[in-house]
């Protein structure tokens, strides 16, 4: 049984401890205001005061040593650490915490002591030595660091430990070599890290002067081979070696599916730096190499190949920069003009056999949308309308959604507008009584133009104009159209007609890929109707057929006849201007040109972008 008089001295002291807390709490949220309001004196004050009637009082502890450590009141650090320790000798952090203290002190050797104690009596696990590690590291101890390492990575049994955080250390203090070996340490164990790693390397070979290093020490590491060349791969890619990237590649060993995904990849980014060539060739060999049997994966590397092809045509014959051919203007659909070299090669080879491999899947959503990618190519690439046709018709089997089924039924239609059969296309695309402004209403209109049914066009297009609204998509291209009728037929005489309804069949010869006859028909009016309202239009239209097919010398004689034409000088002198640039590596000339423009075309929209040019290839040309 308890005596009263102890209970009475329980109470009491229970009563006290609980009174000293509330004292100590309210204490310590003054220091914290005082702290926050800048009075930071007064709040050191506060946090001794508690921690002298509170030795064990934490939060002032942390709020003291941090006001001496962020201010480097070093010796008051070491003096309230040591207090500290006095009661708490197995708290290791503000043990090292003292250590840092001397070291800032300038009293590296008691700094050094503290750290000797540590390696002595608490390195026992990966968390004490990474504690003794990052000390080392924030003082640039190097050689402490390293050899810490090699004793941690010794007595736990793990040689890759620390390895992100040496490599970090070097790398931050550019002692790239050194960051590199730890790096490829690392993946020699841990080969989840190799996207982290080829991360890290790429960004060190921002420095050129470490390529020979990275490449000599991704050589030499044999024992991972698929990993040193997956880094290898992505190195020279980044630098622009793409054949030696290509080359890299081909010598990775991995699963069929990993091997699929980086060659897609890898090939669809080839294309996007435009190295179409190389692009092509990793397309073929992951069509070639690979069990391709996912119809996705499939449908993206054909399409992704034929948009290669295209793109090399394209890139070489797109040089201009500021004239072209009605462009975004979908009256004026985008053509790939002249040879197309690769019709005879593997690339026809390749989705003859594709076609044949789609035909043994079943039937889904996903076949359909490769069916129709191979149509596209067919129809777009290689002007292979029965093969496109073939195609589509295949893709309508393949069970297509909504959507994509009325897209390949406008491809069907534009097929035989490819193919000139207007007749059928013009009832393929009529739009009966139902009236909407679409991709078909644009289909049947270039139907009529194509057949020169000129005043069909006209009355078709009042009718349109009556219904569509300034928000359609395609208002401004039949603005433009509208506008192209009435500069050069409406208005014109029986030969400026007939001009026109040529000019429209040179297009749909355009159309056809039949580029012999667009020329000659383009040259019929050129010769034949000068005085036609169209005519510096054609010379326009056939001058970039001419660029397109490298014929330069014809393409800029035509050019410099359009000069004469007010209502086209502009356009002339800039095009002139262009092909001196960009075809006869002539800046003096161009420069003529662009000059010439800026002083008798004043209205020009193309004004301020041909001033700034100037400006910059004149600063080349110095």
């Amino acid at each position: 049984m308890i005596k009263p008089q102890n209970t009475v001295i329980w109470i009491a002291s229970i009563f006290c401890i609980v009174l000293g807390q509330d004292r100590n709490y309210n204490n310590f949220q003054e220091g914290l205001s005082l702290e926050r309001s800048g009075k930071i004196e007064e709040a050191i004050i506060i946090y001794k005061e508690i921690l002298n009637n509170a030795p064990d009082h934490q939060p002032s502890f942390f709020q003291l040593k941090n006001i001496y450590y962020d201010r480097s009141k070093n010796k008051d650090g070491i003096e309230v650490v040591s207090k500290w320790l006095a009661n708490k000798s197995t708290d290791l952090q503000s043990m090292l915490l003292l250590s840092e203290f001397h070291f800032r002190d300038s009293n590296e050797r008691e700094a050094r002591k503290i750290w000797a104690q540590f390696e002595k009596d608490h390195l026992s696990s990966k968390s004490t030595y990474r504690m003794l590690f990052h000390t080392y590291a924030k003082y640039n101890q190097v050689k402490e660091m390293e050899r810490l390492v090699k004793i941690s990575r010794d007595k736990l049994n793990e040689p890759y430990l620390f390895a992100i955080d040496l490599a970090n250390y070097f790398q931050a203090r550019q002692t790239f070599s050194k960051a590199v070996d730890e790096y490829i340490l690392l993946i020699t164990y841990q080969k989840q890290y190799l996207q982290f790693v080829t991360d890290r390397i790429l960004l060190i070979s921002d420095d050129k002067t470490t390529h020979e290093m990275i490449v000599s020490k991704l050589n030499n590491f044999t024992s991972n081979l698929n990993e040193s060349r997956n880094i290898l791969a992505a190195f020279y890619f980044k630098t622009g070696n793409y054949e030696l990237s290509f080359e890299e590649n081909k010598k990775i060993v991995t699963t069929n599916i990993n091997d699929i995904k980086r060659w897609e990849d890898f090939a669809t980014n080839l294309r996007k730096e435009k190295e179409y060539d190389i692009s092509i060739r990793s397309y073929h060999y992951l069509l070639q190499n690979f069990n391709v049997n996912d119809p996705k994966i499939l449908g993206d590397a054909l399409l992704g190949l034929g948009f290669a092809y295209e793109d090399q045509i394209s890139e070489n014959q797109n040089k201009l920069k500021f004239t072209s051919w009605y462009a975004d203007n979908i009256f004026f659909p985008k053509k790939i003009i002249g040879s197309k070299s690769f019709k005879e090669n593997s690339f026809l080879n390749t989705i003859e056999h594709y076609q044949s491999v789609l035909t043994l899947l079943p039937s889904s959503h996903t076949t359909a949308i490769v069916h129709y990618k191979l149509g596209e190519i067919q129809a777009n690439v290689l002007d292979d309308y029965e093969g496109a046709l073939f195609s589509y018709e295949a893709a309508k089997k393949s069970s297509p959604n909504e959507n994509l089924k009325k897209e390949i039924n406008l491809k069907i239609g534009k097929l035989l507008m490819n193919a000139g059969k207007l007749n059928e296309s013009l009832d393929y695309f009529h739009p009966g009584k139902k009236f909407y402004i679409n991709d078909r209403t644009v289909n049947f209109i270039n139907s009529m133009l194509y057949q020169g049914q000129i005043n069909n066009t006209i009355s078709f297009l009042d009718t349109t104009f009556m219904k569509i609204e300034p928000e359609n998509i395609y208002f401004n291209d039949f603005i433009e159209l509208k506008g192209i009728i009435d500069n050069f037929y409406s208005n014109g005489t029986a030969n400026d007609k007939y001009a026109f309804a040529l000019f429209f069949k040179s297009e749909n010869f355009i159309n056809q890929n039949k580029i012999n006859e667009a020329i000659n028909t383009l040259q019929m009016i050129t010769s034949d109707h000068e005085s036609a309202l169209i005519y510096p239009l054609a010379l326009k239209r056939l001058s970039l057929i001419f660029l397109a097919l490298n014929e330069k010398d014809k393409a800029k004689k035509i050019a410099t006849q359009l000069i004469d034409n007010i209502d086209f000088k502009d356009q002339a002198l800039i095009l002139n201007g262009e092909i001196e640039e960009y075809y006869f590596n002539s800046i003096d000339t161009a420069l003529k040109y662009y000059k010439e423009f800026l002083r008798e075309c004043e209205d020009s929209i193309f004004l301020e972008p041909i001033r700034l040019h100037i400006r910059q290839i004149s600063e080349k040309n110095i």
